[in-house]
């Protein structure tokens, strides 16, 4: 797994599913089919790229 350039890093989203209460977070991280997620309680997960929705 190799991280990508990617202009969604920094991008805010909202987790499809919520984690342990928490869906707001914003984009660490890229993978291609993958992101990093760091969430609004600084928990960082990782998640399927169509299971986030992106904000620009």
């Amino acid at each position: 797994m190799y991280e990508e350039e990617s202009e969604i890093i920094g991008a805010h989203c909202t987790l499809l599913t919520p984690y342990k209460g928490y869906t707001e977070g914003t984009i660490v991280g890229d993978y291609g089919n993958k992101v990093i997620v760091c969430l609004t309680s600084g928990k960082e997960i990782v998640e399927y790229r169509d299971e986030v929705i992106i904000y620009d």
